[in-house]
This record gives C-alpha cells, structure tokens and sequence, in this order.
C-alpha cells in the first residue's frame, strides 16, 4: 500500500517541526515546505525523512510543486498584522493542495475565530479586525474547498509565549527583570497548551479522519493564572520572577501591548471556556504547564539568563 503523503506549511516553525515528526514517526511520506532550506530545523528535518520544499505562501508554483501526490495539508499561515495578508496565503495553500488532489485539510487557528462578531466594540475600525478576519476567513476557504475531510484546531496561548521572540512584546520586561507585568485581576486564568501538543491533535487527525472529520476543536492543556505560573517556574527552575499586576494605563506606559486587555475582555464578556471535558474523548493527554516548564527547563533557565 502506498504510504499518504502529507504537506506541512511553515515546517520550520514550533507547531510545524513537531508535527513533522510525529508524522514520519507514524509512517506517512512529509512534504516539509520552509521558505530557508538551510536552516538547522530544515536540514534536521530532511534528515529525519521529510522531503523539503523551499517555498513563499506568494509563489503559487512553490506551493504547487510542493503539493504534487500529497493525501492531506497542514494550514499554517503566519499573521501579518493590519493586513489579510495570512487569509490570502492560507487559501494559496488551500487551492493548491485541492488542485493537486490532497483529500484532508487541516488548519491551526484560534480560540475565540469562530465568535469574533460577537465580540464588544469589534468592527472594521478595530485594530485587530483583519487579524480576525484572516483567521475566520481561512476556516471557512477550509470547510468550503471541497476536501473529503476537513478539521480546524483552534489553540489557546502557547506555552512558549513567555520565554521566546513573543515574549519581548507580550511580556517586555520578563526575559531581562523576571517581570511579568499584568494588567489583568490576579484570578484571571490563561488558558495554556503546549505547541507539542497541538501537533499531536493534528498528527492524530491524518491517522484517524472519520474520526476528526468535520470537526473544529478549541484546545488547552488547562487554565491557569500567571501567579500560579510564575510560582512553577520558581520551583522547577530556581529563578526568583514575580508577577506585577498594575493598571492598564501603567502597563501601556510600561509596553504591554492593549491586546492582552482585548482577549481577556472579550473572553469574560462572552463567558468563554475551553470545553475539557470535550477534549478528553480525543487520543491526546494534555501537557500541563508544570510539565512543559519541567521538560523544557534548561532552556528556560537559558532565556532568563541571557
């Protein structure tokens, strides 16, 4: 039997990598399309297996040849703020991988896509509004394209956010004073998943469809507040940080970007939650945040260090 292969956009990327290994691990051929295929990720991959493609989600014959005899796609479009830019590169992936045959589409999108105009004071003015638009948009380029079977993943904040390129402009003064400055209430939760871990949902979706198939899937390894995550990175690392919770006006003095605000309000003000008791009917365990700083607590030592 002929083995499926499977194209993965943004290959070089957290989600991307990951999930080219868990494919080849799984027995499926992996078409790995980066835009620098000789970066270490992209050479670590080809030695694993993966076939890579050097690529631009603007270079329709790129993303063409990189779809020759695939079975399923991995959407993974990155966001290019104040434009629809990753709505237009979501769908060039999109009717490639159609028109080259691909039967699966898979895409990595976000919490909250699907209620977007619902949110309080959001329209075409808000700064946000083509980030969203991008978002929704490619799901419904996805439902609508005509594949055999289709999923969306949609992903709460990333683990890593705190201690990566993110952090800078999420958290500005975490990596150099151990600060974690927080407008939000000391009981608001995040709502945390490992990057892994969204990678073994969409690896477990091309090995199981029927399963998946039709399905939009909000994902999270738990909630938790960042005092209680500040706490865990304490004990398993040995690093004094604190949480600092301030107005917003002082966090905006100080850079936290207004965004932070943005999520936590619309989220309170729908009553939002991640439906865990929905995610456990899924062949995935969670990471918890204790585990993700225990497993990766050499290079977060690094980067408090640095």
């Amino acid at each position: 039997m002929t083995q499926k292969t499977i194209l993965v956009t943004a290959a070089n990327g957290t989600v991307g990598s990951a999930l080219v290994g868990f494919l080849l691990d799984q027995g499926f051929n992996v078409n790995a399309l980066v835009r620098n295929t000789e970066s270490e990720t992209a050479r670590e991959l080809e030695k694993r297996g993966a076939k890579i493609f050097k690529g631009d989600f603007d270079d329709i014959p790129s993303l063409q040849k990189a779809s020759q005899g695939i079975w399923g796609v991995f959407v993974n479009g990155l966001p290019v703020f104040g434009t629809l830019d990753e709505l237009r590169h979501n769908t060039n992936v999109i009717n490639a991988a159609k028109e080259a045959g691909a039967k699966f589409g898979v895409y990595m999108s976000v919490t909250l896509a699907d209620i977007k105009d619902q949110f309080p004071n959001f329209g075409p003015e808000h700064p946000n509004y083509k980030y969203w638009q991008s978002k929704y948009g490619t799901e419904k380029a996805l439902e609508n394209a005509g594949f055999d079977y289709w999923t969306i993943l949609r992903p709460g904040i990333f683990m890593n956010t705190f201690f990566g390129p993110v952090a800078a402009i999420l958290w500005p003064i975490f990596q150099k004073q151990h600060t974690i400055l927080s407008p939000l209430p000391p009981s608001a939760t995040q709502s945390l998943i490992d990057p892994d871990d969204i990678a073994r949902y969409a690896a477990a979706a091309f090995a199981d469809p029927d399963t998946f198939n039709g399905l939009a899937i909000d994902l999270s390894g738990e909630e938790i507040t960042l005092d209680d995550f500040a706490k865990l990175v304490i004990d398993i690392t040995g690093i004094d940080i604190k949480v600092e919770h301030v107005s917003r006006e002082e966090a905006a003095s100080r850079g936290v970007p207004e965004i932070i605000n943005w999520w936590y309000d619309w989220k309170t003000a729908l009553n939002y939650h991640i439906d865990y008791e929905r995610l456990k009917q899924f062949p995935i365990r969670p990471t918890t945040s204790e585990e993700y700083v225990k497993n990766h607590k050499d290079d977060i030592i690094k980067f408090l260090s640095s």
